[in-house]
């Protein structure tokens, strides 16, 4: 997900200079990483489901502001 823009050089240049989007991107990291670690239970309650559904919101949202930073920058 995030690595579909991982490798535009502009996303190299925001991560190197740009503190909120190093912050939202090592952020973002982090939740895919939960998610993952959720999606490897044998068994999710509800309350675990309700977990990852507000773990993939927050994820989606953050790959959104990040989206709209890049498209900020000049190509």
């Amino acid at each position: 997900m995030l690595s579909s823009f991982e490798h535009d050089p502009r996303f190299e240049h925001l991560y190197k200079h740009n503190d909120v989007f190093r912050q939202l991107t090592d952020e973002h990291k982090q939740l895919k990483r939960e998610v993952e670690k959720l999606k490897k239970a044998v068994f999710l309650g509800p309350e675990m489901e309700n977990r990852m559904h507000i773990l993939k919101k927050q994820k989606l949202d953050i790959k959104d502001r990040l989206e709209a930073m890049l498209d900020e920058v000049p190509r």
